[in-house]
């Protein structure tokens, strides 16, 4: 009776070692043309990151959707910009329907990636501008992940796009990515409960303007948390925010679900307030466009962080003038009544 007691002692422990062990994540566990994959948003805030190292438990399954949305991967060929990006295994995501405000509106933004045994990496972006499809190729292909993707694996890549428009503007994003797999263990969602590897991913980026003859460059730091798992092809989950001064402002989370219910939810996180800002860039004031009443006050802060200006919200469009701050980047932070942000962007300030 002792031997077989401690046969089946022997044998949890060892398949309690086996359901814990470090996972390896290569090109097979990313997604793919024809790959269709539902996520749920929820509160960034609501989602502790700080935990990390070696056979860490996650426990996030009291997430609240908010709202839902498809990652739906497409060869090239089945959208509108198959002339720009030809060649084999090219696909593409549609990550907005709309993007910017006034002359500069990009309609129906695809990315494109590429994998390879070695990587999986972004290859250009495609827009319409005018009811014209166009398309911006990395001249410098921004290499998402390196593989494979192990504990404590630590890379540095680099990116560079550029994309014009007619004659009067030319933008252009240039830097590096450093990845680092912080930590690996089990993480539980509403979704389900799996093996993972956490990923942050920081990208150290300089984006550059020429307006009317007109440049500056200016910063955009951002970083991502990532759990990702060996069967699930999108994060199990993904905080997004911006990284300044060495401090991490959450802004954005999704995670890998199901088709929920939304009966009865109040969605006023920033996926869900609608924001417009224009004109973007401006040389004079700039018009704050929401389409609810929860938010109460438009925060702006200069590219090191520094808070510049607080405005009240004051109807559908609020008004505030530019002519007080200096020519760059400025970053913007609406909040609602309980302090609380619900939606961020930035704005260029040509004065």
């Amino acid at each position: 009776m002792k031997k077989l007691l401690f046969i089946l002692i022997l044998c949890c422990s060892l398949f309690k070692n086996e359901v814990s062990a470090q996972i390896t994540i290569t090109s097979a566990n990313m997604p793919g043309s024809g790959d269709t994959m539902r996520y749920s948003s929820c509160r960034s805030t609501s989602i502790n990151y700080s935990s990390t190292g070696a056979n860490v438990y996650w426990n996030y399954d009291t997430l609240q959707p908010q709202s839902q949305g498809i990652y739906k991967y497409l060869a090239a060929s089945q959208t509108p910009y198959a002339f720009y990006f030809t060649g084999a295994g090219k696909y593409g995501l549609k990550i907005a329907d709309s993007i910017g405000t006034g002359t500069y509106t990009f309609k129906e933004v695809y990315n494109f990636y590429k994998k390879t045994t070695s990587v999986f990496e972004t290859e250009g972006l495609g827009f319409k501008y005018s009811g014209i499809p166009l398309a911006a190729m990395y001249s410098d292909p921004d290499e998402i992940y390196s593989f494979p993707l192990t504990y404590l694996k630590r890379d540095s890549t680099t990116y560079k796009v550029t994309v014009q428009l007619g004659t009067t503007i030319y933008y252009s994003q240039l830097g590096y990515r450093i990845n680092d797999v912080d930590g690996w263990g089990i993480i539980k969602t509403p979704y389900d409960s799996v093996p993972c590897l956490r990923l942050v991913s920081t990208t150290y980026g300089k984006d550059s303007i020429n307006y009317n003859g007109f440049g500056f460059t200016y910063p955009d730091i951002q970083r991502t948390y990532k759990w990702i798992s060996l069967t699930e092809k999108i994060p199990m989950l993904e905080l997004d925010g911006n990284y300044t001064n060495n401090n991490f402002t959450p802004t954005q989370a999704r995670y890998r679900d199901n088709i929920q219910s939304f009966t009865g939810i109040k969605t006023i996180t920033g996926i869900n307030y609608q924001v417009n800002v224009y004109p973007n860039p401006t040389s004079g004031n700039l018009n704050f466009y929401t389409n609810s009443s929860e938010g109460t006050i438009i925060n702006l802060y200069n590219v090191a962080g520094v808070l510049v200006g607080s405005y009240q919200i004051t109807g559908l469009v609020t008004t505030i003038s530019t002519l007080n701050l200096s020519k760059g980047c400025y970053y913007y932070s609406i909040h609602n009544k309980q302090a609380k942000p619900i939606a961020n962007g930035k704005v260029i300030v040509v004065n």
